[in-house]
This record gives C-alpha cells, sequence and structure tokens, in this order.
C-alpha cells in the first residue's frame, strides 16, 4: 500500500477511494451521482464517459480489495481519458500487488502528466517517490541482439535495446533474452535498492590454447578465457549444481500381507505412518529440465489390533486366539530423479524418481490363545523383523519460492509405490513361549504386500551452485 497515499488522495477532489493514514483503505461514502467530466475535459473527448465507467468500476473493486481487477480497470480508464484520480488509484493497487517498480513509475507519470497539482498533492506524490526507490533497483543490458526479447522472472518487459535501465523491484531476478533463430540467453541477476545491475551480452574475447592469435582472439592474464557465445545461456544457467534437503510426513493405507491385510470382523488396524526424509543433488542441463541422485531413510509403523489368529505348540493342536501386531518399515532409498521446472516466482517443480529400498519389516507381536485346559495365557511381547527389498517409484509435485540468490525453499507432496522384490515373512520356526502348552510357534505369514503405496507431504530447501 502506498504511504502517504492517505495524503494524495484527499488532496484530489471527488475522488471515490479515501486512503487512510493508517494504511487501511476504505470507500467514502459514494456521492449522488456518479462523478462527471468537467467541461474543459469533456470538450471533443468522445472516450472521456467510458474513463469514467471504468474508473468507477475499479472503485468498487478496490473497495473489495481485488487489487488486480481494480489495477486493469483504472489502467483501462488511463487509456481512454488519464486523470489524476485514475493515475493515484493505479499507483495503490500496483504497490498493493507487490509491483514497486511499476507503483514508482505510475506516481512520476502523476507528477510529469499534471502539471497544475496542488502543491499538497504534489508534495504527497514526491514524498511517495522517494519511498517507492528504497524498494527498487535497476538493471542495465548491454550488447544484446537487437530485437530480442526480455523476459524478467517469466513476464515480457520489451524488446532489446532498452532506451534505459528497466527497473525491477529489489532482490533476486532470472533474466532471459530470446530472438527467433538464436539460442536463448539466461541468468539470474542481483538487483539492490537504488543501484543498477549490469548484464553484458557482448562476445568475450578468447585466448587460443596454442599461445597463438586468431581474429576475435585475445589472450587474458596468460590464460586461456572461455569462449561464449552471446546468443547462449550462461553455462552457470544452464548446467547449475544444486543440492536439496527435504524431509515430509508418510503416510500409507495399509502395509498389506497377511497381518494388516487379513484384518477382518472384530479387527481394528491404523493407518500407516511415519516420516521420510532425503537429500537430493543435481544438475540443471536445461533452465526447466534437471537430473540427479538421491538417498533418503523412511520409516512408518501400523498398529492391527484383535486379529484371529492361532499359535502352534510342539507336539500339540494349534491354540486360537487373536493377536496384536505393530508393524514397522525403516529402510534405506537410493535413486535417480529426472525433472522439469515451470515458471519462476513461484516455480512448480515436476520430478519422478526411481530407484530401490533396503530395509526391514518388524512386527512386535503380543497375543491371548486358549490352553488345553480351556483357559487361555497370554504370549509375548515378541517379534521378528526379517529384511525387506523394494523396488521404488516416487512421483512427485512441489511449489518453490526463492529466498534469495541461491536458496529455493519448496513445499508439495510425493508418491511413493513400493513393489517387493523379496518377501518379508515371519520365521515359522522361531521358538516363543506358549505359558503351560511350552514352547510353540506362529505361522510363516507375510508381514507386507507385493506393493505398498505411500503418500509424503512435506517440505525442502534447496541451493544451487
Amino acid at each position: 500500500m502506498l504511504p502517504g497515499k492517505g495524503v494524495l488522495a484527499q488532496a484530489i477532489t471527488a475522488v471515490a477511494v479515501v486512503v487512510a493514514v493508517t494504511g487501511g483503505v476504505a470507500l467514502a461514502a459514494p456521492p449522488a451521482e456518479a462523478p462527471r467530466a468537467t467541461p474543459a475535459e469533456a470538450t471533443g473527448v468522445p472516450d472521456a464517459a467510458r474513463a469514467r465507467a471504468h474508473f468507477e468500476q475499479g472503485v468498487a473493486l478496490l473497495g473489495a480489495s481485488d487489487w488486480a481487477a481494480a489495477l486493469g480497470e483504472f489502467l483501462l480508464s488511463r487509456r481512454f481519458y488519464p486523470t489524476p484520480k485514475a493515475t493515484n488509484n493505479a499507483a495503490v493497487c500496483l504497490r498493493e500487488l507487490g509491483r514497486f517498480d511499476e507503483a514508482l513509475e505510475m506516481v512520476e507519470s502523476l507528477l510529469a502528466e499534471f502539471p497544475a497539482l496542488s502543491p499538497e498533492m504534489r508534495i504527497a506524490a514526491e514524498s511517495e517517490a522517494e519511498r517507492l526507490r528504497d524498494l527498487v533497483g535497476a538493471v542495465a543490458i548491454e550488447g544484446a541482439e537487437p530485437g530480442a526479447t526480455l523476459l524478467v522472472d517469466g513476464r515480457r518487459r520489451g524488446e532489446l535495446p532498452l532506451r534505459a535501465p528497466l527497473r525491477l523491484d529489489a532482490g533476486s531476478h532470472r533474466i532471459r533474452v530470446v530472438k527467433e533463430g538464436l539460442e536463448p540467453f539466461e541468468a539470474t541477476v542481483e538487483v539492490e535498492p537504488r543501484r543498477t545491475a549490469r548484464l553484458d551480452l557482448r562476445p568475450r574475447a578468447i585466448a587460443s590454447a596454442r599461445g597463438g592469435s586468431e581474429p576475435g582472439i585475445e589472450r587474458r592474464g596468460g590464460a586461456p578465457a572461455q569462449e561464449r557465445d552471446p546468443r547462449a545461456p550462461e553455462r552457470s544457467a544452464r548446467s547449475r549444481f544444486t543440492i536439496e534437503l527435504a524431509g515430509a510426513a508418510l503416510v500409507t493405507p495399509t502395509f498389506g500381507g497377511a497381518i494388516a491385510g487379513a484384518c477382518g470382523e472384530g479387527c481394528s488396524r491404523s493407518p500407516g505412518l511415519g516420516g521420510y526424509a532425503a537429500v537430493r543433488g543435481g544438475v540443471r542441463l536445461a533452465p526447466w529440465l534437471g537430473v540427479g541422485l538421491a538417498l533418503g531413510y523412511l520409516a512408518a509403523h501400523q498398529t492391527v489390533s484383535g486379529r484371529a489368529t492361532a499359535i502352534q505348540p510342539v507336539g500339540l493342536a494349534p491354540r486360537p486366539g487373536t493377536a496384536d501386531d505393530m508393524l514397522k518399515l525403516r529402510g534405506v532409498l537410493a535413486g535417480a530423479w529426472a525433472g522439469v521446472t515451470i515458471g519462476e516466482r513461484p516455480s512448480l517443480h515436476l520430478r519422478l524418481g526411481a530407484g530401490a529400498l533396503a530395509g526391514s519389516i518388524g512386527d512386535r507381536r503380543t497375543g491371548t490363545f486358549s490352553s488345553r485346559a480351556e483357559s487361555s495365557y497370554r504370549v509375548g511381547p515378541v517379534g521378528d523383523a526379517p529384511s525387506a527389498t523394494f523396488a521404488c517409484l516416487a512421483p512427485e509435485v512441489r511449489v518453490g519460492v526463492r529466498a534469495g540468490g541461491h536458496v529455493e525453499l519448496t513445499a508439495g507432496i510425493e508418491g511413493l509405490l513400493l513393489v517387493g522384490l523379496s518377501r518379508p515373512r515371519w520365521r515359522a520356526t522361531r521358538l516363543v513361549d506358549a505359558a503351560e502348552d511350552g514352547a510353540a510357534t506362529f505361522a510363516g505369514d507375510d508381514l507386507a504386500g507385493r506393493v505398498l503405496l505411500g503418500f509424503a507431504p512435506g517440505v525442502g530447501a534447496s541451493y544451487a551452485f
């Protein structure tokens, strides 16, 4: 919101929006009939009525804090017939949308296009321009191919060469220069308030590795410099190495198998819950394409209660009963990934990982079973944790925002599809204490299904070198 814009708005007579000194925006009481252009304004200006209609619609949208839609109406009003009111309100909307560079240009337009502004209005506008300059810098692009299109953070900002340095909000910006038939140039630029960053696209001379000079080649510092085509992206932008740390909650509907998957009448089970952490390293092959390797660890557990089963005492008939099982999956994930990135500020990352999980599935079991004397006895807790190996496929969607020139913070969800390469089973030869029935064993049941499905919503942070 424009600091000081309360004074500016009050100074514009009959303006439909009053901006409070405290920073709030409120609609003034509407006049009995819509504001009309003065006779001087209306004379020979067929578009004055259309400008007024768009202005009034913008005021209504401004009152609803619909800044983007209001901005569109005020800009249309200015296109048909520019007035101080529409110009001021457009600047208010741009400031609320965080587009400080454009807000500054709009305030400067207010000062330049309306020399008859009252002294109070002009002082307020000049003061606001100074405040906005503390939030805005510029970038000067030199040596670009004439007619090339300039894009900043994915938005088209004109054709090169520019008449003057391009104003931008302070911070990190992705600069892209494209022209049909030429390879695009791309780089990240840090813009500081009230300062101008310079981006030189002119070709750099190179030194011959053989020590001789050729046209367009020169030696710098006694060592060969790297040849660079000014129409190609900077090498750091095309193949930037990244490292990422990510953490997520892990949810799986069921472990499946003969334990969780056979929970029928009288049995209850919880969903599988746990956590997942990973570190990923990658290289960007293009501004939109990356590949890399990943290493992670996951752990999850699922509780099954009241499962009908039986225990087998040695030399005796099976004893029916119920068991409670705490299933635990643990393992190390390793694999590779490939992904695409769409957009900038924020960016959408789509990634697919593939690899393997090596670990174990454990079962901590207690139970109650009938004895020979028609009484019952408890068994356990007893446990087993056979090794388990799975192939893994992991699609992922993430949204990222930059927290500086090299750091990006992300949030998203990853799917885990685990396909068993081994069959983790309870060891049927494992002896357990069955009270008066002596030693006994449990059946060699599968502790997990052949396919496990999980979901991992989480956050992460990456650093680009």
